[in-house]
């Protein structure tokens, strides 16, 4: 059995859905500033221990009482020189989240580090900040297929 801690307030996505009135996304800059700044001091935290989250999005963020959780550390991989290649190339995660170079020829080449989470960390806080999750009414199922097609 694993015993968690409970997140009273649901993620971020949903935090962030709750602020929109009649199609008005309001939330406070200092409020904004204030998940971006914990979001990236988890990040970092992570990052200085060697671990790369890969899969960094709005849904793997936790709101508790006005202090954010990173969660979901089930893609987490340590980051060196063994894991630089193999399994941890692919794209896994959240497609929004996930930078375009693992895409191109399926990933072949490209090196997943640090610097993968920190393109989602990007994604996240654009979508802190516009209120809107990424790409919200793009088909991925369907550019699958057409990259599957050589399309």
């Amino acid at each position: 059995m694993l015993v968690l801690q409970y997140a009273n307030c649901g993620n971020l996505q949903e935090h962030l859905r709750r602020k929109q009135k009649e199609k008005i996304y309001k939330i406070p800059w200092a409020e904004l500033i204030k998940i971006a700044k914990e979001i990236t001091s988890g990040l970092e935290h992570l990052h200085t221990n060697g671990i790369i989250h890969r899969d960094l999005h709005s849904k793997n963020i936790l709101m508790d009482n006005g202090k954010v959780l990173i969660t979901d550390f089930g893609l987490s991989k340590r980051w060196d020189d063994n894991t630089a290649s193999g399994s941890s190339n692919n794209a896994v995660g959240v497609m929004a989240y996930v930078e375009p170079q693992c895409f191109i020829q399926n990933g072949r080449n490209f090196k997943r580090n640090e610097n993968s989470d920190i393109y989602s960390l990007g994604v996240l806080l654009w979508e802190l900040t516009s209120g809107i999750p990424p790409f919200k009414n793009y088909n991925f199922a369907f550019q699958i297929q057409a990259v599957l097609r050589n399309e």
